[in-house]
């Protein structure tokens, strides 16, 4: 090998290392507990930090200048309630948003034992790019339920031993983080699409 050759080994394992103990450190940020919360001043919702289906760290911050529709639950979710909102959501939201440049669908799985980067992956890689899943640590996860108003509640399960029940509403918040009403988890996508009309273009007749 020249020395050039060894030179430019040497750069790109460098860059390779300082990615992975980048992402390393945003996993192990978003697993931990103690992560401050930001509500920005709303009743319900505000900041986050998830381990992704990535591996990676995702924050709020990322979505800044785009809708977030939240939903709580888990991939073995009680009656598998959330595969359906999630898909009836993405449906609405490919109505109101077809471009699917101004909004996003928040996962916020409740179940991290169960539910790494793989299975969550896995779990929404079939419903395309609208939703983004993540999750964190059990004490972190309690705390930013409270900030969503989400209820945190195990239920025992004959197959899979336990699952997570969904949280009864998506929370829509603006591009500016505000908090701008909820939606019932459990409404068909006709009726998300509605609710999501009156949300997110209150002034357009409807």
């Amino acid at each position: 090998m020249t020395p050039k050759d060894k030179r430019v080994l040497t750069v790109t394992l460098t860059v390779l290392l300082a990615a992975g103990i980048a992402t390393g450190a945003g996993t192990f940020l978003a697993m931990q507990h103690g992560v401050k919360l930001n509500n920005y001043g709303n009743e319900v919702g505000g900041s986050f930090r998830l381990m992704d289906a990535s591996t990676g760290s995702m924050t709020d911050l990322m979505f800044r200048g785009r809708w977030m529709v939240v939903l709580f639950g888990a991939t073995h979710c009680t009656q598998d309630a959330c595969e359906t909102a999630l898909r009836n959501m993405s449906e609405a939201l490919n109505k109101v948003d077809p471009y699917r440049r101004n909004a996003s669908i928040i996962f916020v799985s409740l179940d991290p034992q169960r539910d790494n980067a793989p299975r969550l992956h896995q779990y929404t890689d079939d419903m395309g790019t609208r939703v983004v899943a993540g999750t964190a640590s059990p004490e972190a996860l309690a705390e930013l339920a409270r900030e969503y108003h989400a209820p945190v509640e195990k239920v025992s399960d004959p197959e899979w031993g336990y699952t997570m029940k969904m949280s009864p509403s998506f929370v829509v918040m603006d591009p500016d983080a505000h908090y701008k009403g909820s939606i019932d988890a459990t409404l068909d996508a006709g009726a998300m699409q509605v609710r999501l009309e009156q949300i997110m273009h209150p002034d357009v007749k409807q």
